[in-house]
């Protein structure tokens, strides 16, 4: 009799602290990308004749890889200053339709938080956001934050260690493996 009383749905509560480990780990995989991405950031930049600190603020103020090649290459072409502002920005224009995109999900989270998400907004952070917002209409604004945070937290982290590592051994890579090929690649 008792077991007839109780809802019989399987539907899984889930807290804030649950959404966060789910973006972690769907964020995760990202990490494949990012890592080989960054590190060939890292030894392009120092090959480029960026210092190993030259090339981790390169990658925190303009944590856009696309962006960063771009800016990367008009500098050792040494294009006016104007010039690879303009054209890093043109690159990440994508970043503005992810935040619109984002809106109706998170548009009111706290300033800080926006704010926060949008330096954070990578083209995979938002590939697996939006993702999980439009399968779980139902999470509060929080759930979604802490899935984004979630998300970006494997992989920023990540980002910036792996610039690092190309940076500190891009100098000692041979020239026989012509790795540049890829700085038009983004």
């Amino acid at each position: 009799f008792i077991k007839h009383l109780m809802p019989t749905t399987t539907a899984k509560i889930r807290t804030t602290s649950s959404y966060f480990w789910k973006g972690f780990a769907d964020g995760a995989p990202i990490l494949l990308v990012v890592a080989p991405f960054e590190l060939l950031f890292g030894v392009l930049a120092a090959e480029a004749g960026l210092n190993v600190l030259e090339t981790l603020a390169f990658s925190v103020v303009v944590i856009a890889g696309a962006a960063q090649f771009t800016a990367l290459q008009l500098m050792t072409e040494n294009a006016p200053p104007v010039i690879v502002l303009a054209s890093a920005l043109a690159v990440s224009l994508r970043m503005a339709m992810y935040s619109a995109s984002l809106t109706p999900y998170i548009g009111s989270a706290p300033l800080w938080q926006r704010a926060v998400i949008a330096y954070f907004t990578l083209d995979q952070s938002y590939a697996c956001a939006i993702v999980q917002y439009e399968r779980a209409p139902d999470m509060s604004v929080a759930q979604r934050v802490a899935y984004f945070a979630g998300a970006v937290t494997p992989v920023v982290p990540a980002w910036y260690i792996c610039t690092v590592i190309g940076a500190l051994f891009g100098t000692h890579i041979p020239e026989s493996w012509a790795l540049d090929f890829a700085l038009p690649i983004p």
